[in-house]
């Protein structure tokens, strides 16, 4: 009997040291996806989150529209249940600004009752902002330019009944859709002014949806920061949406992990446990050695 327990308590402990440094590694090793608030990536949200702002999962329900700013940034087009909980959050009074992909743009317009057709990304060699992908658009409500990285133009058609256009930005008339994807312009590709802002009201609410890959993104953020500061001027804190990750199981630890103000009090709960565990089967080790 005490040649069994002998051998199954080292196994226990070395399974429990494996399960603690294997949660440990998910907690420390970085992950690069995009729009992920922990990502340093170009396409990451590391930097907003350095900047204050929190991150949520589950869209609305635990936050007060009214006092806050809601990032909006998937590369996963919207469920039907999602697209319910955003609407809610804006007609509350809630402030949106959404961007991603063109699946997740098209997904939100449709939602909200657009009929929207993809016609290709856009270039602008003279309003840009270093490189013609990184397009600048006069947002004259916020008497600012805002920078967005590789816009797309997406044209919508549609009578609405729960919106009301408030605001449309466009390109210069430089810009040009680079149907071919080759970075230059070629004779025939259509030039000219384009939509890439849609500022919608929603009841009480304000959505504003960029057709562009990224405007809070590492790679814009700098850029942009003056309107984020506009934004949250009248005293909204800035939440991340990051429901999108809830079907990933390794982002999603991390993001209850590492809450915006440092390590939570679940990963030093789980930690700790662990710890005990660990030390209890020593002491059994130990006790059976002396029997």
């Amino acid at each position: 009997m005490v040649l069994k327990r002998s051998r199954i308590i080292p196994a226990l402990y070395l399974a429990l040291i494996a399960a603690l440094t294997a949660f440990s590694l998910v907690i420390v090793l970085p992950l690069n996806y995009d729009y992920y608030a922990l990502s340093s990536g170009l396409t990451g949200h590391s930097e907003l989150t350095e900047r204050g702002a929190s991150w949520t999962t589950t869209h609305s329900h635990s936050l007060n529209p009214e006092k806050t700013v809601l990032i909006l940034a998937r590369s996963k087009p919207l469920d039907e249940g999602e697209l319910e909980e955003i609407l809610e959050f804006t007609k509350s009074g809630g402030l949106v600004v959404a961007y991603g992909s063109v699946d997740f743009v098209e997904s939100l317009l449709r939602g909200i009752g657009f009929d929207t057709v993809f016609e290709g990304f856009t270039r602008d060699p003279v309003f840009s902002s270093g490189d013609p992908s990184r397009v600048l658009v006069n947002a004259s409500p916020w008497n600012t330019t805002i920078v967005l990285d590789t816009p797309y133009i997406i044209q919508v058609t549609g009578n609405l009944s729960m919106s009301e256009v408030v605001f449309t930005g466009y390109t210069s008339t430089f810009s040009y859709i680079d149907e071919n994807k080759n970075n230059l312009y070629d004779i025939g590709e259509s030039i000219g002014e384009f939509p890439v802002i849609y500022a919608l009201r929603i009841g009480s609410g304000l959505i504003v949806i960029a057709c562009a890959r990224g405007v809070f993104t590492n790679n814009a953020l700098g850029d942009n920061s003056y309107w984020l500061e506009e934004l949250n001027s009248g005293g909204r804190v800035i939440a991340l949406d990051q429901s999108e990750y809830k079907s990933n199981p390794l982002a999603y630890i991390k993001l209850l992990v590492l809450s915006p103000r440092g390590v939570s009090s679940i990963y030093i709960t789980i930690v700790s446990i662990l710890i005990v565990v660990v030390l209890y089967y020593v002491y059994l080790a130990e006790r059976a050695k002396r029997l």
